[in-house]
């Protein structure tokens, strides 16, 4: 299956203040879409767990047109874009039923061995799997560079709930702790466009979390780290509109 579509409808437990689709729901969305279409293509969560090897989400870049509202129905299509030595490289897309893009993203996907948690060769690793050579976004990854001093911190410990079925905080959660660094004010007055995560270490539930923030006009940066700073888990670029 070269590619996979999804239709969805937002549901009001999805839906935030402004009657739109939480920006946690987006990445569950995107999350559930990988993994079933992994699974159609040999290489999903069971097959990669025989084998003692799974993916791990490694970077992000969406681009938010205009986030579905609450009842609005659009379809998510997702497929494998390429594929480097060591990651696989995924690409994303939501139209919605006038056949507006409403948001797409690309993203890169580390496999890696169980035990050492050290990356390993796709080729040697996985079934030779069908690409659909589009991208909806031209980006290689590039470092987030973060300054040395940041403008403010706040700190908040990781909930349970934030915990997934890897025993550590869900890749979907760091984009909403780096949204959570703005002030209230600023966050009520603008949106999301743009957003770019590397994912540097999982966090897990008995760390204490600090998202440290710079920000530049409209466009903040973000490093969420221990309270400590012993361990970064996540850079985050946010551009505002």
């Amino acid at each position: 299956m070269e590619t996979l579509e999804l239709p969805h409808t937002v549901k009001v437990y999805e839906s935030d203040r402004k009657g739109e689709l939480h920006l946690r729901s987006l990445f569950n969305l995107l999350q559930d879409a990988a993994d079933r279409h992994a699974d159609s293509l040999g290489c999903g969560y069971e097959f990669c767990l025989t084998h003692g090897i799974g993916w791990v989400g490694a970077n992000y870049h969406l681009k938010i047109n205009r986030m579905p509202q609450r009842h609005e129905s659009f379809v998510l299509t997702t497929w494998a874009s390429d594929r480097t030595a060591v990651c696989g490289i995924r690409d994303f897309k939501a139209v919605n039923e006038k056949g507006d893009l409403l948001f797409c993203a690309s993203s890169q996907w580390a496999l890696i061995d169980l035990n050492t948690k050290r990356p390993v060769s796709t080729a040697k690793n996985l079934p030779n799997y069908q690409l659909h050579a589009e991208r909806m976004i031209d980006t290689k990854f590039p470092a987030i560079v973060f300054p040395e001093l940041p403008e403010t911190e706040i700190r908040f410990p990781v909930r349970y709930e934030e915990i997934d079925l890897n025993k550590h905080v869900n890749n979907a959660v760091y984009p909403v702790w780096a949204a959570e660094g703005v002030p209230h004010d600023f966050r009520l007055t603008h949106d999301i466009a743009e957003m770019e995560i590397a994912f540097k270490k999982p966090a897990v539930f008995d760390d204490e979390i600090a998202v440290f923030t710079q920000t530049d006009g409209l466009t903040t940066t973000h490093k969420i780290a221990s309270s400590g700073k012993e361990k970064e888990f996540s850079r985050v670029r946010i551009l505002w509109k």
